[in-house]
């Protein structure tokens, strides 16, 4: 094995434990979006004199997650767009010692392709998201009018993200829009200091829990009008 395809194996490697990192991050952001809805319904019903006082609704369920995906997509769109544009790498990408740069020059792509190409991988999610069989509030569901609604899209966009962790390809779509590629990094900064790296791992945690708190409220919720067929 040439050292060329050794050093294209050890990347791909890594770019699928880097979207891993990346994954868990966006668990962070999403739980901290849906706890921001929550204690703010949370003041509104307390100093609401005209509520009826009851707390859990079909409302206030859709719009933890519609809140927690919107500041995930958000923090998708800092993290794998605008900061890997102009420093080179996502967080997950730091932390395991990756960077994103242009095909041609082998520099960071700057502010905008970096923004693109967050946006394109936002896009994906929110698809992907709203192929889950059972109604999310996705972002593009909310904002699009029902004619508007993707359909085979969804699906479309969820074997696209999932290409990546199941061929561990060079290039993703991202990658080809924005015309970028990922390399190993190089220099005294390529990968997370120690330190900093037991603190994400701590936000990662957190972030986890926060999510299945948040996917288990929702479904527990609407288990309750849930009716399934009697079998005798």
């Amino acid at each position: 094995m040439t050292e060329s395809t050794t050093t294209e194996t050890t990347v791909r490697q890594l770019r699928r434990e880097a979207l891993g990192q990346d994954a868990l991050l966006f668990s962070a952001a999403f739980s901290l979006g849906a706890l921001l809805y929550f204690l703010g319904e949370t003041v509104r019903l307390a100093v609401d004199d005209e509520s009826s006082g009851d707390f859990w609704s079909v409302s206030l369920s859709d719009n933890l997650i519609l809140s927690g995906l919107i500041v995930g997509e958000l923090f998708v769109i800092v993290n794998n767009g605008l900061r890997q544009g102009v420093r080179g790498h996502s967080v997950g990408k730091h932390r395991v010692g990756l960077a994103v740069v242009d095909v041609t020059s082998g520099r960071p792509t700057g502010a905008a392709r970096g923004v693109l190409r967050g946006l394109v991988m936002a896009v994906l999610i929110d698809l992907a998201a709203a192929a889950i069989p059972i109604g999310l509030p996705t972002v593009l569901r909310r904002l699009t009018p029902e004619a508007w609604h993707f359909g085979g899209a969804a699906y479309l966009a969820l074997i696209v993200l999932l290409v990546p962790l199941v061929l561990s390809t060079d290039r993703g779509l991202a990658d080809r829009i924005a015309r970028t590629k990922v390399v190993l990094g190089s220099g005294d900064r390529a990968v997370t200091t120690e330190t900093r790296s037991r603190w994400l791992t701590v936000i990662d945690a957190v972030g986890v829990i926060g999510l299945l708190t948040v996917a288990l409220t929702y479904i527990v919720f609407f288990a309750q009008v849930l009716r399934f067929p009697d079998l005798f």
